[in-house]
């Protein structure tokens, strides 16, 4: 099914003499990367203003994985048809390939207008945020988007293209399921923190380091791998907490208030398995106390890692996030399990 005839695209002078059947993805029928891509240089070319966002679907390859391509296909469907009605005639949409879309919006600039404009997309837009249901499959989607404008934050195509991705990945180094509007003052260096800091393998390595520095006890050492998880995943607060209820924190934002209930959630979580790592958004589980215990410590998602050394429970690792709706990811539990790991070695 496409979304634009000839009458939506010919109203832009770029588009008076394309062949629509060409210019439309054929699966979603929006436009073609090339296309949508194509559009955007001409507005750099002939200096009209106007904002560029990229949309990544998050975690689009366990709907994939779990539920089938034909099932993933659909998902892709409804959101660009969704995402095609909302931009309705303030600008265009494409899909840049696999589950990115892209977004030419030409009715602001100015960073209020874009904000409103994407908060809106996110909050009342029925994009994403929501559950959607595919040949009788029900799951929830969530997204990530970065946006720039021209010739605002970028006086060329090349430079608009390099900010739009940098504020994409300020948003999914975030947790995801946000919106990013790029900031210079905020944004411009996130590249060299993408060089130094995004591999997971350099992450290791860094926290083997703090590891082994024999200058420091091994709870300054924690404290210190605690800190550098927190400034690298960008996560609300990361603490160790131990059965004692003693606690070692990185984070002033959230204080978890310790006690013998909260002690019991962190062992039933992870009884039959040593991570706790809620893959939805709301579904912690329907047990009262730990529904309880995140509406008393005002905690929107947390994910947790146990310690065991020598078959008893050292303690618990715990990633909590109270700003934003965080989807957790793989690369994020890796990093918990490496660092029990760690731990055990560090206090055997």
């Amino acid at each position: 099914m496409n979304l634009y005839t000839i009458d939506d695209l010919k109203k832009y002078e770029y588009f008076k003499n394309v062949n629509v059947d060409y210019a439309l993805d054929s699966l979603t029928g929006v436009l073609s990367r090339g296309y949508i891509l194509g559009f955007a240089e001409y507005l750099v070319q002939n200096k009209i203003e106007f904002m560029m966002g990229i949309l990544d679907i998050d975690n689009f390859k366990l709907v994939n994985d779990n539920y089938g391509h034909k099932v993933g296909d659909g998902c892709l469907k409804t959101v660009a048809t969704n995402l095609a009605n909302y931009v309705g005639n303030d600008g265009l949409v494409g899909r840049f390939g696999g589950d990115e879309f892209i977004v030419i919006y030409l009715k602001g600039t100015s960073y209020e207008d874009v904000h409103n404009y994407v908060e809106k997309m996110f909050n009342e837009g029925n994009i994403v945020r929501r559950e959607i249901t595919v040949n009788k499959v029900s799951f929830f989607i969530t997204a990530t988007i970065g946006c720039a404008s021209f010739p605002k934050d970028a006086n060329n195509y090349d430079d608009l293209f390099l900010t739009v991705d940098k504020a994409l990945y300020r948003g999914k180094s975030k947790g995801r399921n946000c919106f990013i509007v790029y900031v210079e003052k905020k944004h411009k260096k996130i590249d060299v923190y993408r060089k130094e800091e995004s591999s997971l393998i350099n992450q290791f390595n860094r926290i083997y380091e703090i590891s082994s520095n024999n200058r420091y006890t091994n709870d300054m050492k924690l404290k210190n791998i605690l800190e550098y998880v927190k400034m690298v995943l960008q996560v609300s607060t990361v603490s160790f907490l131990k059965p004692d209820k003693t606690i070692l924190v990185s984070g002033e934002s959230h204080q978890c208030q310790i006690d013998n209930d909260c002690i019991k959630i962190f062992e039933n979580l992870t009884e039959n398995d040593n991570l706790f790592m809620p893959t939805g958004l709301y579904n912690f589980c329907n047990n009262a106390k730990v529904q309880k215990f995140i509406e008393n410590n005002k905690i929107i998602t947390f994910m947790s890692c146990k310690v065991v050394i020598n078959k008893e429970t050292f303690g618990y690792i715990n990633l909590f996030e109270d700003k934003i709706t965080r989807i957790w990811q793989e690369k994020e539990a890796a990093l918990l399990l490496y660092i029990a790991r760690i731990i055990e070695i560090m206090y055997r």
